[in-house]
């Protein structure tokens, strides 16, 4: 791993969080000299940027450390694109009746609280609108998980070791009474469940914990066939 990667994989998610509020003086402030807003804007951009990359890092991390040859299954639920255009339209109607409510409040036109408003929610609200991030990555040695459900990224990685078993879930399903569901949208009971080898979950904090992959039946299919088991799951 060379400095530069291991420098930005080290860099809190939750400082990187913070830099959307930058976006208040680039809206609050964008009747001044450009370079100004232009500077605050570049340091979202930035921001942004930097997610990315650890993103990326975190995955060649995992490659490079779990996987002999070749690359991992890849899957990254999303929230339902219905949900994520009704979120953001509810965003832009509310900002905008706050804009018509707010009009020349501190020195602001109604268009800068629309803005102001909207920008905030969609950059520091991602995972309330879009969904949570959420990205695993099936290796032959384990289960990496990356999973960011707000201001705080969770980088897990199961080894096959520590796993009794993989079991399908489907409607109507019984999950176990300690279970951590790491999916985009909240309240999802169906997709792969993995069973800790501790009768508590993984550890004192994450217990059993349940994936939801868009194709939860191509996901189990790249998993080693001794961790699955044809459990009669209670309903």
């Amino acid at each position: 791993m060379n400095f530069i990667e291991k420098l930005i994989l080290q860099i809190p998610y939750l400082f990187l969080k913070k830099i959307p509020y930058a976006w208040i003086p680039v809206v609050a402030l964008w009747s001044w000299p450009p370079v100004i807003a232009g500077g605050f804007l570049l340091i979202i951009l930035l921001g942004l940027f930097l997610m990315f990359l650890q993103q990326r890092f975190w995955e060649a991390k995992v490659v490079r450390e779990f996987q002999k040859e070749g690359q991992p299954y890849r899957a990254h639920p999303q929230m339902p694109w219905w949900q994520r255009l009704r979120n953001l339209a509810l965003v832009l109607a509310g900002s905008a009746l706050l804009g018509l409510l707010l009009n020349g409040r501190l020195n602001l036109t109604g268009v800068q609280w629309f803005l102001l408003a909207a920008g905030l929610m969609v950059l520091y609200k991602d995972a309330l609108l879009f969904g949570s991030s959420a990205v695993y990555l099936v290796t032959p040695r384990g289960i990496a998980v990356r999973y960011i459900p707000g201001h705080i990224d969770y980088r897990l990685f199961f080894r096959y070791t520590e796993i009794n078993y993989i079991a399908r879930m489907r409607s109507g399903d019984k999950l176990p009474s300690h279970c951590d569901v790491l999916s985009p949208v909240r309240g999802r009971k169906e997709g792969v469940l993995l069973v800790a080898k501790r009768m508590d979950g993984f550890s004192t904090e994450l217990g059993h914990v349940l994936l939801t992959p868009d194709d939860p039946e191509a996901f189990m299919a790249q998993v080693p066939a001794t961790s699955l088991q044809d459990h009669t799951l209670i309903r």
